[in-house]
């Protein structure tokens, strides 16, 4: 069994993305202070939510995700997420094929993983938000179902005509045991080569974050979320040449999310 925290340098990554959750709180509030007008009008009563967002992992990649809620307390929030991330193992490194005009690739990655988790979360208010762009802290803990899809990393490769007078480049797929001299690995072939042979692994994860939540009206709202997610997968996943197949991972991440309230 093995672990892989996806955190090449856990305190370097954890403080920027504690930082940077801190200064766009700060800018928030201090837009709160120049307009804290109460809300006083009446409003209705919001039964369902839907929110679309963007977010950033410890891993140096991101995805998209997409919520929707409905409320189980004035203070507490059923959720139905769906959300799809790339994924990428600390130990991958881009050098460059042997070409005249080189490409990119990651030397000794065997598939390219993407995440995409289903599952049913709480969120729980902690802070009401009593005045126009005020700021209501959450906290929201939850998890669920968790598709690991490898999609087989094709490069591409030189290859020499049996009298050696030249040679020809063809998509293959990456086998460490054949492709092991990078002079003949010119760099990484189309992304949709070999998109048939994607593997499906499936798996489970859990999530805990807190959030900042503002808005000047009651029918949608911004929301920025930090938080950690572990995913498990039992069969592994075999990111990696030379290196046993990843069972557990560890994320921290970012998170904008775009409500409405309905």
């Amino acid at each position: 069994m093995k672990c892989v925290i996806l955190i090449p340098d856990l305190k370097k990554r954890f403080t920027t993305i504690l930082n940077l959750w801190l200064v766009c709180n700060i800018l928030f509030a201090g837009h709160v202070f120049a307009q804290n007008e109460a809300i006083l009008t009446p409003t209705l009563l919001y039964k369902h939510s839907q929110q679309y967002g963007l977010h950033l992992n410890s891993s140096g990649l991101g995805g998209i995700n997409f919520r929707y809620g409905w409320h189980k307390t004035g203070d507490a929030k059923h959720i139905l997420d769906v959300d799809f991330s790339r994924v990428r193992d600390p130990k991958e490194f881009q050098i460059y094929g042997t070409s005249d005009n080189p490409q990119q690739y990651s030397y000794g990655r065997l598939n390219m993983a993407f995440f995409l988790r289903t599952g049913y979360h709480q969120t729980v208010k902690i802070t009401q938000r009593p005045y126009k762009n005020s700021i209501g802290l959450n906290i929201t803990y939850g998890g669920g179902l968790s598709s690991a899809l490898l999609k087989p990393i094709y490069l591409d490769i030189y290859n020499l005509f049996p009298d050696r007078s030249g040679g020809f480049i063809r998509p293959e797929r990456y086998n460490p045991d054949i492709h092991n001299n990078t002079q003949y690995i010119f760099g990484n072939s189309n992304f949709f080569e070999g998109i048939e042979n994607t593997a499906y692994r499936p798996g489970g994860y859990g999530r805990l974050a807190l959030s900042a939540e503002w808005g000047a009206y009651p029918d949608d709202f911004h929301n920025l979320e930090a938080g950690f997610t572990i995913d498990f997968f039992p069969q592994g996943l075999p990111l990696m040449a030379k290196q046993d197949p990843s069972q557990f991972f560890l994320l921290l991440y970012i998170a904008y999310t775009y409500g409405l309230n309905n």
